[in-house]
């Protein structure tokens, strides 16, 4: 009955935040993005001991990750116009 509940972090926002880059990701089918959003949200995981400026350093690199996994806007623009991918 008198169990400890685990504390509610930081962590647990960018965790949320990075299965979310992931599943934006994933509407596009961006491989790069899905796997970089999935890092995120694995690195900020409590339990993982990147502490510091090794965590922030690899935050920032998965985000640019991110950032330059999306193809080009005309390529999106098509395929949302067209509903279908753009080989």
């Amino acid at each position: 009955m008198n169990e400890q509940k685990a504390k509610f972090t930081w962590h647990y926002y960018i965790m949320a935040f990075g299965a979310l880059l992931a599943m934006l990701a994933a509407t596009l089918g961006t491989i790069g993005g899905i796997v970089s959003g999935l890092a995120i949200a694995v690195l900020s995981h409590p339990k993982i001991q990147f502490q510091g400026l090794t965590r922030f350093v690899f935050y920032i690199l998965f985000m640019i990750l991110y950032v330059f996994a999306f193809p080009d806007p005309d390529v999106v623009r098509e395929m949302m116009a067209h509903g279908t991918a753009v080989e």
